[in-house]
């Protein structure tokens, strides 16, 4: 489980509402670009960042998103797309990730800083690897563009809040603010456009400066990056997909890192939680499941013995999240087909892809006993329970009669939670004689009969086990 800072998601939140809706340019790919005149403030060289979000539609070479190298050896500092094919990576300052780290179609925060000569790029706040030789950054005359390199390498896609700093910034500062508006104040900040006029020909710049830009080519205004339909959209894809509940999971076992944003979008029935409940519910928007007739669950229960864990509840389980004391080790086929688990050290989700469900009682073998620290069953109707653990007695309340008896005797004991059972029949000696029964049961009561036919007269004993538990009584047969 996940847990994350409501208060400010409650600012962030906030501030979107006070600047209302949000905005973005959407670039052809052509002669659609951002023009900003020069001045020296925006004549950076040793130390500065660059910030946007950015929605590639397709990539290209050394496509632009902020440049001020527009003339042959104007030297500006750059932040485009890579020139290795396909071009899904970044340059910096001629400086590049490997490809790759870009899928189309998808949001993605930007922030490329320059540190005295050192160049890193962070990518949704996370840093990649730059490689190669950096531009030595020149002051030019050169306007600025957003979405257009030098020549005809134009962006195509959309691009959202661009800032300019002329200090650079660390990991911390750039994700404590990429998702948040600015007051323009900032120290430091140079140029800040949030794309949110939404008609017209000009980007306002929200810094104190002016530096405004000039639309040119037919770029057109278009929902920005906000949280306008977020909810579910954990990749920012602008669609509500499986990919989406594979990243979710993923963020939840904190394989992955997500921002704030993101963790926002996980949280499907925002209770503040990210868990295996926003799992199924993000699923069942997916499918389009029609809950109003699926079980509710209001009752789970588990049983974790060595060699398995069995739970029960009385709806149609969707998914559950376990967490234990250390890790478990379960077999990968255990899970039925539709379904989807993932496991980090001691924690394990499975939920249902297709809309299936596990029946009212469901075994998991294990190849080692745990303790269960918590268990989480969740149906389909946006609704969880925590499983209890059952407390297994140590005996089957066995009982054996009549005693003395002949010719058969009657053998009834009672399942408390769906086990193999066996009965078994042994002498005086501890000989074994005979299987009565040997099966796999469910809850409830059982009776069964023994006559020992060719047997000889004296006492024999009636032994009941599941593997874990016995119990053993004595009884005698007269002829």
């Amino acid at each position: 489980m996940k847990f994350y800072q409501f208060y400010s998601i409650v600012y962030f939140l906030t501030i979107f509402v006070l600047h209302g809706q949000d905005n973005s340019i959407n670039f052809d790919g052509n002669n659609d670009y951002i023009l900003i005149s020069d001045h020296n403030q925006l004549d950076l060289t040793d130390n500065y960042t660059i910030e946007a979000w950015i929605f590639p539609e397709q990539f290209t070479w050394l496509a632009g998103i902020v440049s001020k190298y527009q003339s042959t050896g104007a030297n500006g500092y750059i932040l485009r797309l890579t020139d290795q094919s396909p071009y899904s990576g970044l340059g910096f300052d001629e400086a590049t990730t490997s490809i790759g780290v870009l899928n189309s179609n998808q949001w993605y925060h930007i922030a490329a800083v320059n540190n005295n000569g050192i160049r890193t790029i962070y990518i949704n706040g996370t840093e990649f690897n730059l490689s190669g030789s950096s531009l030595n950054v020149s002051a030019n005359s050169n306007p600025i563009r957003i979405g257009s390199d030098y020549g005809s390498r134009f962006f195509k896609g959309r691009i959202d809040e661009v800032r300019i700093w002329n200090v650079p910034r660390n990991q911390s500062e750039i994700n404590e603010l990429m998702e948040a508006n600015l007051s323009g104040s900032e120290n430091g900040l140079v140029a800040y456009y949030t794309f949110d006029e939404g008609s017209g020909d000009t980007l306002y710049d929200h810094s104190l400066n002016n530096h405004y830009g000039l639309l040119r080519g037919s770029p057109n205004w278009v929902d920005g990056h906000s949280l306008s339909g977020l909810i579910g959209d954990v990749n920012f894809d602008e669609s509500i997909n499986i990919f989406d509940a594979v990243m979710l999971v993923s963020i939840m076992l904190n394989t992955e890192e997500g921002s704030l944003l993101q963790n926002y979008a996980c949280d499907v029935n925002q209770d503040d939680i990210i868990d295996i409940q926003d799992i199924i519910m993000l699923v069942q928007i997916v499918l389009d499941i029609d809950r109003s007739n699926r079980p509710i669950i209001s009752e789970a229960k588990y049983n974790s013995t060595e060699s398995h864990i069995e739970i029960t509840s009385n709806g149609e389980i969707a998914g559950f999240q376990i967490e234990s004391l250390e890790p478990i080790l379960i077999l990968n086929d255990v899970i039925p087909s539709g379904w989807s688990w993932n496991q980090k050290d001691n924690k394990i989700i499975a939920y249902s892809l297709d809309g299936s469900f596990l029946s009212k009682s469901f075994r998991i073998p294990l190849s080692n006993k745990v303790e269960i620290k918590k268990m989480t069953i969740a149906g389909w109707n946006n609704n969880s329970v925590r499983a209890t653990k059952i407390m297994i007695p140590s005996t089957f309340e066995l009982d054996v009669g009549p005693n003395p008896f002949n010719p058969r005797c009657n053998i009834s004991f009672n399942v408390i939670s769906q086990s193999y059972i066996s009965i078994k029949v042994y002498n005086i000696n501890g000989q074994f004689i005979k299987t009565i029964f040997s099966d796999n049961l469910e809850v409830g009561a059982y009776n069964y009969q023994w006559a020992p036919n060719n047997k000889s007269s004296g006492t024999y004993f009636i032994q009941a086990t599941d593997g874990i538990n016995t119990q053993t009584l004595k009884i005698v047969y007269l002829k």
